[in-house]
């Protein structure tokens, strides 16, 4: 590989800073896009990130977990011209690695699973705007009774917002039922806004470990995000597959699928063995995860350092 790590790190951390620079001056607009057909540029492309034909976008949270029980967050983005309209609870279904329905017991609210307060609020009537974002909540238990071979894995969830919706596919979701297929749902509500992608508590620059502090991400620059990772898994995965694989190959991989180099890097993980990458897409995202031979691939959309880069060392 070309340059060592310290000299990409440092023209990585320059070229994201002039980005956050213009992001914080300009994020509002970026929120409040009204057509959603422009935003943060597309992953190597230096385009616009595409809002999908049917004017919304989808991904999920990362899961949180406790003693077994699963909660994830989706989240829907009007990145349209219109005004959406969602009642209730959306329609789910889980999908192994080759897109094969899994059968689950889908139930609304947490009871089918487990008691959470925040499950069983009522559903209403939720109507976004361009620009504004909802949120429903998937919550599962991670537990093997009888059968070790009947445990489940999900890599992909179908999601059906309404009435009147299409069905949209969310990719690598990671959802481990175990063996007890049940699924709880949250009905739809507003998501809480960001202010474009600025940090809504920004710390001073002599605050403890502030490098280490990413902003929060405007929907249009996670969508960027989501789009560039969605793109970097099944590459990576083919990778893998291979065996092999070393940071130059990992970071070839990536600056073939479009990324810049100067702000593209891999190199080896310090606490196990395997390759970490980071991938700053544009915008105020970055996309950082692993390449590990007895694992799936990860892939993190997360906001840039509050001063600048998307350095994960």
């Amino acid at each position: 590989m070309a340059g060592s790590i310290s000299d990409m790190r440092n023209h990585r951390a320059v070229a994201a800073l002039t980005v956050v620079l213009a992001v914080s001056g300009c994020g509002d607009m970026l929120a409040e896009e009204p057509s959603g057909r422009s935003g943060p540029a597309a992953a190597g492309t230096g385009r616009p990130a595409p809002c999908p034909e049917s004017g919304i976008a989808m991904w999920v949270r990362e899961p949180d977990a406790a003693m077994g029980l699963r909660s994830m967050s989706v989240e829907l983005y009007n990145c349209g011209a219109k005004v959406r309209v969602l009642e209730g609870y959306p329609k789910v279904k889980l999908l192994d690695a080759h897109l094969k329905s899994i059968k689950v017991k889908v139930g609304h609210g947490s009871s089918s699973v487990a008691m959470v307060e925040s499950y069983d609020r009522p559903p209403g009537k939720v109507t976004l705007k361009p620009g504004e974002v909802a949120t429903a909540g998937i919550l599962w238990r991670n537990l093997v009774t009888g059968d070790p071979d009947g445990a489940v894995l999900a890599e992909t969830l179908e999601v059906t917002p309404g009435p009147g919706h299409r069905a949209e596919r969310v990719p690598a979701v990671g959802i481990d039922l175990g063996t007890t297929r049940k699924l709880g749902l949250s009905p739809w509500a507003r998501a809480r806004q960001v202010n474009g992608g600025r940090s809504s508590n920004a710390p001073h620059y002599g605050a403890k470990r502030v490098w280490k502090q990413r902003l929060e991400l405007s929907p249009a620059d996670r969508w960027t995000g989501e789009l560039a990772a969605r793109r970097i898994r099944p590459a990576l995965e083919q990778l893998r597959a291979k065996g092999g694989f070393t940071a130059a190959s990992v970071r070839t991989t990536l600056l073939g699928l479009g990324f810049p180099g100067n702000t593209t890097t891999a190199y080896p993980l310090k606490t196990s063995p395997g390759i970490g990458f980071e991938v700053y897409p544009g915008g105020a995202s970055c996309v950082h995860g692993s390449l590990q031979a007895d694992r799936r691939v990860t892939a993190k959309v997360d906001g840039v350092r509050e001063e600048g880069g998307c350095a994960n060392f």
